[in-house]
């Protein structure tokens, strides 16, 4: 039955799916909301991270994975320079193209419907967002496919996977009682889906890509460090 007054539980599985991915690679997020059906109607925005007053359904807000501008950087520096900084940041655009379709495959692993089928019903900021960061890479179409693939591989096993989903619900329940959950709090829900491990800040770039057998396992991989001269 929709609701016509209070929070929609599928939308709260739609930002459990981005914050999810956001703790599970090991950036930080500031907050997540998830507004009433009847906040809706009334017309009332959400402030986004740079203050912001935006008109939405649920917001999962924090550092940028990908910042603007989202394609390639040209750096001063060796050319080993240059293709590190292109790596770390076609690592980052990988992550980035993960939460904006992890969203959909966490309402359809909620609802049992379609991945395309939530697509078609929203989310239109999740999809421009993909777009706009694909048409930054300016790929041959072939590649561009094959990272489009890649990233909703990843985003379905991380949502399906045991500890993915039980963080989810965790979070998922907490937006429909409350309306938002602090970004500590999301960790601390994320911490116990996955047995008190969490990842550092950067820790992935050293092991991209993960393989789908490592995201549905729950992997957490170690921060490498450099071994001194």
């Amino acid at each position: 039955m929709a609701r016509t007054k209070g929070r929609r539980l599928l939308t709260c599985h739609h930002e459990g799916g981005h914050a999810l991915v956001r703790w599970f690679f090991g950036y930080h997020t500031d907050r997540a909301v998830v507004q009433s059906v009847a906040e809706l109607i009334a017309g009332k925005r959400v402030r986004d991270r740079r203050g912001r007053l935006v008109a939405c359904e649920g917001l999962v807000t924090g550092y940028d994975i990908c910042g603007w501008p989202f394609g390639r950087l040209k750096i001063s520096g060796s050319a080993e320079d240059q293709a590190e900084c292109d790596r770390v940041r076609a690592v980052s655009r990988d992550i980035e193209l993960i939460n904006c379709y992890a969203g959909f495959y966490a309402e359809a692993a909620y609802a049992r419907r379609s991945v395309g089928g939530c697509m078609l019903a929203g989310g239109g900021g999740d999809m421009k967002n993909s777009r706009a960061i694909l048409d930054a890479w300016d790929l041959p179409e072939e590649e561009r496919r094959a990272v489009t693939l890649a990233a909703e591989a990843r985003a379905s096993a991380l949502v399906r996977s045991p500890q993915g989903a039980a963080a989810i619900k965790a979070i998922a329940d907490v937006l429909m009682i409350r309306g938002q959950a602090s970004g500590d709090r999301i960790a601390a829900l994320c911490r116990k889906a996955y047995g008190g491990r969490e990842c550092a800040y950067g820790a992935w770039v050293g092991h991209w890509p993960p393989t789908l057998d490592q995201i549905r396992a729950g992997h957490i991989p170690e921060r490498r460090t450099k071994v001194a001269a």
